[in-house]
């Protein structure tokens, strides 16, 4: 246990993180996730494999942040795991200093203009793509919208995620998305560079590049090559997924935009049977 989250029984500090993490999961009912109940099941509250895919990591990375282990914990993953267990605010700064030692800084929110012009015929259109995910994010890549197959595939999404940070500051991105420096990081890094160069003003993709940068100084060099890319529309990508048992899954990234609004991008991913090609 390291100091953060564990103590003995004296400790002065309050409960252990372990201790906190097991009561949040405990009050949680397993009902009120789509995909979680099983026939016949008895237990009371969530697992912690049930955490594990609702935050959209693999289960023996949040084992390890319940058995009160030091590790490089991002804001990201805190985030989605303070939205799977509904966490309050008081309890979600619990977490940050419980398990990184510092509380939350300022949450990043969808611009509300565009949040604003997420409306129920666009949404409907995304639920017309199952069995394919569907997703709405804004310029700065905050989803403001999605289908519930996209919450399947991607259970941290259901809360306010936004796609980039979590690409970019996440452990587990780097496995679940294949081959992940070239197919995925490159492109992304220049769709930022491109949204940037467009939208100058924009005070959300400024934070987002800075935030992105500052939080894994290991992009500098390819943010360095200065390459500029638009929204990836048709190209093949791969996924390693929990919700495909680990199997790897080809899918076609399809980009679309309302012709009413300059401020939302609408991405589909369709699952396909061929081979990965360059692009």
């Amino acid at each position: 246990m390291n100091s953060r989250g564990g103590r003995g029984d004296d400790d002065p500090q309050g409960e252990s993180l372990s201790e906190l993490l097991r009561f949040w999961r405990s009050r949680s009912d397993p009902r009120a996730f789509p995909g979680l109940t099983v026939p016949g099941r008895r237990s009371v509250g969530l697992s912690q494999r049930d955490v594990a895919r609702l935050a959209g990591v693999s289960e023996r990375w949040y084992r390890s942040l319940e058995r009160g282990e030091e590790a490089n914990y991002s804001a990201d993953f805190l985030d989605r795991l303070s939205s799977a267990l509904y966490l309050s605010r008081a309890e979600r700064h619990a977490l940050y200093l419980r398990a990184i030692g510092r509380p939350p800084a300022l949450a990043a929110v969808p611009e509300a203009d565009a949040a604003a012009e997420m409306d129920e015929v666009l949404q409907q259109f995304l639920d017309s793509q199952s069995p394919n995910p569907a997703y709405v994010s804004d310029l700065a890549w905050n989803m403001i919208g999605h289908n519930e197959p996209l919450r399947e595939w991607f259970p941290w999404a259901a809360h306010q995620a936004n796609l980039m940070r979590w690409a970019f500051l996440s452990r587990e991105a780097r496995e679940q998305l294949v081959n992940w420096r070239e197919d995925w990081a490159r492109p992304y890094l220049g769709q930022i560079r491109y949204a940037r160069v467009h939208y100058p003003k924009n005070e959300a993709l400024r934070r987002l590049e800075r935030d992105i940068l500052a939080g894994s100084p290991d992009l500098q060099g390819m943010w360095n090559r200065r390459e500029v890319h638009e929204h990836v529309d048709g190209s093949l990508r791969r996924l390693k997924l929990p919700y495909h048992r680990g199997r790897e899954v080809p899918v076609h990234i399809i980009a679309l935009r309302p012709m009413r609004s300059d401020r939302l991008r609408v991405i589909v991913l369709m699952e396909s049977d061929r081979g990965v090609v360059s692009g």
